[in-house]
């Protein structure tokens, strides 16, 4: 399967409360309201206002001094309506917004937005009376700050739950103070069904390498578009290093068409690397070898 954030801002529809700003309609919008007004005033020898294209023109400069603050107002606005959001809200914001949801849930210390947020997101799924995977995560999440995720998976007709768990940092295999610290947690009768039977794991890791062939189009920079690509690839493991998360053709094909290149060929994987919600893709090695230039 694919891993799917719990939150991805990237595709959340843009709010309606958010103004988009633009500088130049601003000071258009000012500067018609201006001449309006100052026709309607009917100066001397019906004089009427057309220097706003003068580079030094002093109303003009003031119109755009004013803009300039109306747009600092603006968009203290806009960060006001995120900073109400669960998604979007950060720092304090954020913990004021936790403290609405069940039990307030607190910040741990040095925990970031970002997997505060998703724990904060998961929390309601404690109140369930039935042991369910979002509130298994959630206490995973909860008594070890140092994990990066958590996922858990049950044997069908049985009450054997598994809690797999993952280390932040070069090595995703949590120690053995990570797995007894979740097991001790997560086994409270506060916590865990009384029927379910736990078990916490570490992931089942699978090793591949990226090789890629690379063509460019004539004309671009060799060094600078092979330097974007490797950041493409790199960004995009970071993206999709968390449990249960495949490793698919397609998604290494659209991060690397970016423009200037011609063609790739994906040596490595062979084909889409697959694991199941317990699983985690390690990318051991990359390595983008220009070829040649495509027509």
């Amino acid at each position: 399967m694919s891993r799917i954030s719990v939150i991805a801002l990237s595709e959340l529809a843009e709010m309606n409360v958010i103004e988009k700003i633009d500088t130049e309609e601003i000071i258009v919008a000012r500067m018609n309201d201006l001449k309006t007004r100052w026709a309607s005033y009917d100066p001397p020898a019906a004089a009427q206002y057309d220097v706003e294209g003068l580079e030094f023109d002093p109303i003009k400069i003031n119109q755009e001094v004013s803009t300039y603050f109306e747009l600092m107002l603006r968009d203290r606005v806009n960060q006001a309506a995120r900073a109400v959001t669960l998604a979007f809200a950060s720092n304090d914001d954020l913990d004021a917004i936790a403290s609405r949801y069940p039990g307030g849930v607190p910040r741990i210390d040095g925990e970031t937005d970002e997997r505060y947020r998703r724990r904060v997101w998961l929390s309601p799924n404690m109140l369930s009376p039935h042991g369910i995977f979002e509130a298994y995560v959630f206490w995973a999440l909860t008594a070890d700050p140092t994990l990066r995720d958590a996922t858990a998976t049950s044997v069908r007709g049985s009450g054997n739950i598994k809690v797999t768990i993952m280390a932040e940092g070069a090595n995703p295999t949590p120690t053995a103070a990570q797995l007894n610290a979740v097991m001790i947690y997560v086994e409270s009768e506060a916590r865990k069904g009384l029927t379910d039977v736990i078990s916490v794991a570490s992931p089942r890791i699978t090793s591949c390498k990226y090789r890629i062939r690379v063509w460019l189009l004539p004309g671009f920079d060799q060094l600078g578009v092979m330097t974007k690509l490797n950041t493409a690839i790199t960004n995009l493991i970071e993206t999709q290093r968390w449990l249960g998360y495949d490793h698919t053709h397609v998604a290494i094909s659209a991060a690397m068409y970016i423009t200037g290149v011609y063609n790739i060929v994906i040596d490595e994987p062979a084909e889409d690397v697959l694991v199941a919600d317990d699983g985690l893709v390690q990318v051991s090695d990359v390595k983008l070898t220009y070829i040649g230039r495509g027509e």
